[in-house]
């Protein structure tokens, strides 16, 4: 083999080995992303061992330099002569290459700008409210320079006036960029939810509502507000931005600056005072780039107070101090603790709280305002930077940021104080700390412990967010899906339900016999009933007060055989009256007599179904026979005697008929009730394939509204119907009429005359149904009455009787008449209209004839609005860690590609001292 040959053959073998570790199955690409959670275990575990092992393995192949036992002109060559110039060897493989986590994430943390940069973009997702991640988090008093540190850690003047950025947490990136940009946005996980007309009391706040009245929202928001690429106008943004989130209820691009019609026509300090709430756990986001910026992100907290101006701000104080303590019980969470020098560290609450919480461990305590330091004893904040008092973890930093000052100002202002010592106010104490003391070391110390934090963190963070996804993906497969072909699967199901409808509807209607039969019976049943008896037909015996018991007992008539005693008609409790008055048993009968109601068979009354039952009272009790006669009486035209005025019969009628209304509109809604269960059941079958999605609702919603506009239009024209009948007494069924009088006529007349019978205290024969009666039996019937009256005498109420009669041979005749149309309505008017417009009505109701059809079908084949509502949102928290995950993929990717490049660098010089070697050989003349 020739040399050149095997050297390319030794280089191909030492690329090759890497490429297994980065292989699908190890380095596990986006395409992996949606595998099991367990899978992803198992591959994470490869990904973070074996990724050692090959890199190891791969450093230990023999380098192009190096001999080869296989025997060949090229190591004999190699053999004969080492070049002495070049004897620095590559790197020790066991000392360059470690395991994935020791050297990979190395690396990464090499990669600051990318590290930084992912951890970023992972808290602006909102990643960490489902995966604890690293983060810096900036608290500390009012007053306490926080937002003066926040601006440096920011390289960026930002608004330091009081209030300006108390009222919400600000998540704030920044990274190096070649040009300078800003970009805002708003991150929602809260919504604003205060009481109607109540001020917020602090009882409101607890473990419950900790930040009360704001309530977690089921997913995460993020709205971009503005982009800048001038550093003036960042200020203005922030606070626009900051009233943007405290008018939670208002949509945010009203407030952007420049384009907003309130950020144009209302002044900015006006504004920032008529926010619909004065605080907001919201998060106003800045990811700011510039070349001259650090990379870092951090999340800077309102400052913690004890007393609010406004008494009625008070909860604000338990909100407030709730928000800063959720952020440092972030066991992730890097804290960042404000002191100022001005004022005695014994007073800060906020440290306290950080003690409370055991966050100390994690906490850098910085000492602000060192410009501000009071003469005199010093030993309290000596004893804080040498770590004997108010201990934290990571020890104490100190700035000088003084107020008016330019930022490049600022940082020569801290190199004086505590570099070259020129400022005489800095005690010489101090000098020993300098390492600790300004902006621009803190600054490389919280990168590093950050990009420390998330170096040693990543693994499980991607393990997690992996097992969440999962978690995620098993909750979007319980929700349907929408089909491939939405409008088909929708057109199926109404075409079905159009078909089986009418098909029901026309069953329907065949069989419409029972409901009209009822409603019939019970107008008959309701007709008015008169009172058939009269005080007047029990004989009155007069007895004078001058005879004696003996002479009265002896003056009464002996009755007959076949004559028995009047019946009593009152009782210890019902008393005779007459007029009203309760009688000493005088023999005058009371004038509330029992109802007479002529049964159609006197063995078994009708009995009134569902749903006319409770109309069986209706008639009852009408008129009296002397009732009707003083009705009679009173409109009797003056000088025309002995003529029934036809007001008397109109007037009877028409009261008699005014029941009906209710009756029929029973009919009417049960009617509706009846065909509603059949269609509704019918779109049930046609529709079961979607009772989860939107169609199914909205489809039962429009066929309710459906049956209920026609519900509406028959029930006005059936009660013009009614009135109609009630209107005026009219009929040209003169023979109907004239039967259905007669047959009145002669029920009243047999039946007053049982009445009078047994008033008079005489037997009466039995009273069959004369309906039933052949005409012998009538002609019998007859003789018989006629004889009897002999006894009785003529009845004085014949007059009334036939009023009685007329009146109700004509309500028989209205009513069947009646319940002809009232069922020829709803048979031949309603139905057939809602079998023929039901299936264009809810194609039109539910949008499917407009332009805009194809979003309506998706509309109408989500799900449900809550199903729909939580699909979206786990739909949003899906994306959010396929984001992420692709992100952090990415970084690994960029770790992979420079550690290859890093490879080709080494074999590079490699070879470059292989041909080196051999060109002095060559040039010594040994072949």
């Amino acid at each position: 083999m020739a040399p050149s040959s095997r050297r390319r053959h030794d280089v191909r073998d030492v690329k090759e080995e890497p490429q297994v570790a980065n292989s699908p199955e190890i380095r596990q690409p986006l395409n992996g992303i949606l595998e099991s959670s367990s899978a992803y275990e198992d591959n994470s575990a490869r990904s973070l061992q074996p990724m050692s092992s090959a890199r190891f393995g791969r450093s230990d192949a023999p380098t192009p330099s190096e001999p080869d036992t296989e025997p060949g002109p090229l190591l004999r060559e190699l053999r004969s002569r080492e070049a002495p110039s070049f004897t620095a060897p590559v790197a020790s493989p066991t000392n360059a290459h470690e395991s994935f986590l020791q050297t990979s994430f190395q690396d990464i943390g090499k990669g600051l700008k990318e590290c930084m940069d992912t951890l970023g973009e992972l808290q602006q997702l909102g990643i960490s409210y489902d995966v604890k991640l690293p983060e810096l988090v900036l608290v500390g008093d009012q007053s306490a320079g926080k937002s003066s540190l926040m601006s440096g850690l920011a390289n960026l003047e930002l608004p330091r006036s009081e209030g300006t950025c108390t009222r919400c947490p600000l998540h704030i990136r920044v990274s190096r960029h070649s040009h300078w940009s800003c970009r805002v946005s708003l991150r929602k996980d809260y919504k604003y939810d205060p009481p109607a007309g109540q001020d917020i009391q602090n009882s409101n706040v607890g473990d419950a509502d900790p930040f009360y009245p704001w309530k977690k929202l089921p997913a995460t928001k993020v709205t971009e507000f503005k982009v800048m690429h001038d550093k003036s106008e960042i200020e203005e943004v922030l606070r626009w931005a900051q009233i943007a989130i405290l008018n939670d209820n208002h949509l945010p691009g009203q407030y952007i600056p420049g384009t907003g019609r309130t950020a144009i026509e209302v002044p900015l300090q006006r504004a920032a005072e008529t926010t619909e709430a004065k605080f907001s756990p919201n998060i106003v986001a800045l990811e700011i780039k510039s070349p001259d910026l650090p990379d870092l992100s951090f999340y800077d907290m309102p400052g913690i107070f004890e007393n609010p101006a406004d008494a009625r701000d008070d909860y604000l104080v338990s909100v407030v101090r709730n928000l800063t303590k959720s952020y440092i019980a972030h066991d992730t969470a890097i804290v960042i603790c404000c002191m100022p020098m001005n004022s005695d560290a014994e007073n800060s609450s906020t440290l306290g709280l950080v003690r409370r919480l055991g966050a100390q461990s994690r906490t850098i305590g910085v000492l602000t305002k060192a410009d501000l330091l009071p003469e005199g004893n010093h030993d309290q904040w000596l004893a804080i930077m040498k770590g004997q008092a108010h201990k934290t973890g990571h020890g104490y930093f100190v700035t000088s940021r003084p107020q008016g000052k330019e930022l490049e100002d600022l940082k020569e202002w801290e190199k004086r104080i505590f570099e070259d010592n020129s400022c005489a106010n800095w005690p010489s104490s101090f000098h020993a700390f300098v390492e600790r003391c300004g902006i621009e070391r803190l600054k490389d110390f919280l990168a590093e412990r950050l990009s420390e934090a998330f170096i040693k963190s990543l693994p499980q963070v991607k393990q997690n967010i992996q097992r969440r996804l999962n978690d995620n993906l098993k909750e979007l497969r319980k929700l349907p899906e929408l089909p491939d072909n939405v409008q088909l699967e929708i057109q199926t199901g109404l075409i079905a339900f159009a078909d089986s409808s009418r098909s029901k509807m026309d069953e329907f209607m065949g069989r419409f016999n029972q409901l009209p039969r009822s409603f019939r019976e019970c107008l008959l049943e309701i007709k008015p009933k008169f009172t058939l008896k009269d005080r007047s037909d029990i004989p009155v015996l007069e007895i004078s007060d001058d005879d004696s018991d003996a002479a009265s007992v002896a003056t009464q008539p002996t009755p007959t055989p076949k004559r028995i005693a009047p019946p009593s008609l009152a009782t210890p409790s019902k008393r005779q009256r007459v007029n009203g008055h309760i009688t000493n048993g005088n023999g005058h009968v009371k004038a509330e007599e029992p109802v007479f109601t002529p049964p159609a068979r006197p063995q078994a009354r009708t009995n009134l179904m569902p749903p006319f039952d409770k109309f069986a009272g209706t008639g009852r009790g009408f008129r009296t026979l002397r009732q009707v006669r003083e009705e009679m009486n009173e409109k009797t035209k003056a000088g025309m005697p002995d003529r029934i005025s036809d007001e008397v019969y109109t007037d009877l009628v028409k009261e008699a008929l005014r029941p009906w209304r209710g009756p029929t509109d029973a009919f009417l809604v049960q009617t509706m009730h009846d065909l509603g269960a059949v269609l509704l059941e019918t779109l049930d079958r046609a529709l079961v394939n979607m009772k989860k999605r939107f169609i199914y609702k909205e489809a039962r919603r429009h066929v309710k509204a459906f049956l209920d506009q026609h519900l509406r239009e028959t029930r006005v024209a059936l009660m013009d119907l009614c009135g109609d009948e009630q209107g005026r007494l009219m009929t040209f069924n003169d023979e109907a009429f004239a039967r259905y009088r007669d047959d009145e006529y002669i029920v009243l007349t047999r039946f007053r005359h049982v009445m009078r019978m047994e008033a008079a205290g005489f037997q009466s024969s039995a009273l069959g149904q004369w309906s039933d009666m052949t005409e012998e039996s009538r002609a019998k019937d007859i003789k018989l009455r006629e004889t009897e009256l002999l006894k009785l005498g003529p009845d004085q109420f014949v007059r009334e009787l036939e009023v009685v009669a007329y009146v109700r041979g004509y309500y028989r005749l209205a009513a069947l008449r009646f319940a002809d149309a009232v069922s020829q309505r709803i048979l031949c008017r309603m139905i057939p209209a809602i079998r023929l417009q039901m299936p264009t009505y809810l194609e039109e109701q539910l949008g499917l004839r407009t332009s805009n059809a194809h979003h309506i079908y998706e509309r109408l084949m989500s799900e449900d609005g809550a199903t729909a509502s939580k699909r979206e949102n786990v739909k949003l928290e899906r994306d959010k860690f396929i984001k992420a995950l692709e992100r952090i993929e990415k970084l690994e990717m960029g770790v992979a590609l420079a550690e290859d490049l890093d490879e080709q660098s080494t074999q590079a010089q490699s070879f470059t001292h292989m041909d080196t070697d051999m060109g002095m050989d060559a040039d010594d003349g040994e072949a």
